[in-house]
């Protein structure tokens, strides 16, 4: 039986992310990812935003690596030439009842040191956004945008450069604690084989409940899959649809999950990259619609009952007024890994199997916060 030193499950921008962060020379290092390609759930399937940390002050892992994994994201993009963009975000309120989330998110921005949010009047807003409706607004300059495929082939490549053995099309079937480590069984392409090894690390996102049940029985995890879905328009086909690059969110809406409150961040404005003549990435015409908030039943859900226009023709209206329903067409969904009974991010070792470290319920931030998150699974293992 083959034996590594260190096995990474999962194969989105976390997964990869800790593969380069933990790889050593003369050490083996193998990451798993089950399906064909990497980065293809969570990673691959939100809105590409690299957000500030506006909305974690009661949830202290996602405040500290959101706000670490910003300032990060941005100089692993600048140094390997992975398209992003500081759009800047506003958070637009409609009227004065809004207007009480406004205070509140600067509040959390000072508390958490998210840079330069700030009041900024309607004027303001107008003058960047003129097709949007604000009765008053926030402005986040750190926030942004990131090419999420072009982040996670580059993690990849890194990884691999550090020796990194990267499986997909790799699911992990069982895993058997004991003695000094994990032994770990795996199917690729219908072929089962065994390993062991003495480090396990758990980024297996919407499976990261399973996984850790693998390791430890008593773990008692449950991820609860939220689908977030997305339409989109062109913002140049009318006017009244012209936008100049910014992110434009509204102000967070409750929605509830086996009668637990939750405030979903809202379906929003984000603009899209396109590919300029010679090749250079710039922000494009396509503005991205999203996303939903909905439970389902089924972790690998995408399409059934898929919401229409009228779902994302009312998320933006009061904001955006110049949108028709007929101007939006359906794009891509994603799951999110909302974990059942906690609100922040676990990574934490195994509370009986010391040699392995389990990440549970890693969603937004996640994309944002993945170089951070790495750099903390590695602290963990140091002490």
């Amino acid at each position: 039986m083959e034996k590594i030193d260190t096995a990474v499950i999962g194969g989105g921008a976390v997964g990869l992310a800790i593969a380069s962060a933990l790889a050593e020379k003369g050490k083996d290092l193998f990451l798993f990812e089950k399906n064909p390609y990497l980065g293809d759930e969570q990673s691959g399937r939100n809105s590409g935003v690299i957000h500030a940390g506006l909305y974690y002050r009661d949830y202290p892992l996602k405040k500290k690596l959101c706000v670490e994994g910003n300032s990060m994201l941005y100089a692993f993009c600048e140094k390997n030439n992975v398209p992003f963009s500081r759009t800047g975000k506003f958070i637009v309120a409609v009227n004065a009842e809004e207007d009480k989330m406004i205070d509140r998110y600067i509040d959390n921005a000072c508390d958490s040191g998210a840079e330069g949010v700030k009041r900024v009047s309607p004027e303001y807003v107008r003058a960047k956004e003129p097709n949007v409706n604000v009765y008053s607004a926030l402005i986040s300059p750190s926030t942004g945008i990131v090419e999420a495929a072009a982040y996670i082939k580059c993690l990849e490549l890194i990884a691999r450069g550090k020796g990194v053995e990267v499986m997909a099309s790799t699911k992990v079937t069982g895993i058997t604690a004991g003695g000094a480590g994990f032994i770990v069984e795996i199917e690729e392409k219908g072929r089962k084989e065994e390993f062991t090894t003495e480090k396990l690390i758990n980024s297996a996102g919407l499976y990261s409940d399973e996984i850790a049940n693998m390791i430890n029985s008593e773990n008692a995890y449950e991820i609860i899959p939220v689908r977030g879905e997305y339409y989109c328009f062109d913002s140049s086909l009318r006017s009244e649809l012209a936008m100049n690059g910014a992110n434009v969110y509204p102000v967070q809406k409750p929605y509830f999950i086996d009668g637990v409150r939750h405030l979903a961040i809202g379906i929003h404005l984000t603009p899209v990259f396109d590919i300029a003549p010679g090749g250079r990435k710039i922000i494009g015409k396509k503005i991205l619609v999203g996303p939903t908030s909905r439970a389902v039943s089924e972790k690998d859900d995408l399409e059934k009952g898929r919401s229409g226009q009228e779902c994302f023709y009312e998320g933006v209206r009061e904001f955006f007024p110049g949108i028709k329903a007929e101007d939006l067409k359906m794009d891509y969904a994603g799951n999110r890994a909302k974990l059942k009974g906690d609100k922040d991010f676990i990574i934490e070792r195994d509370s009986r199997y010391s040699g392995a470290v389990n990440l549970v319920g890693i969603e937004s931030p996640g994309l944002t916060a993945s170089l951070a998150i790495a750099e903390f699974v590695k602290n963990i293992l140091t002490k």
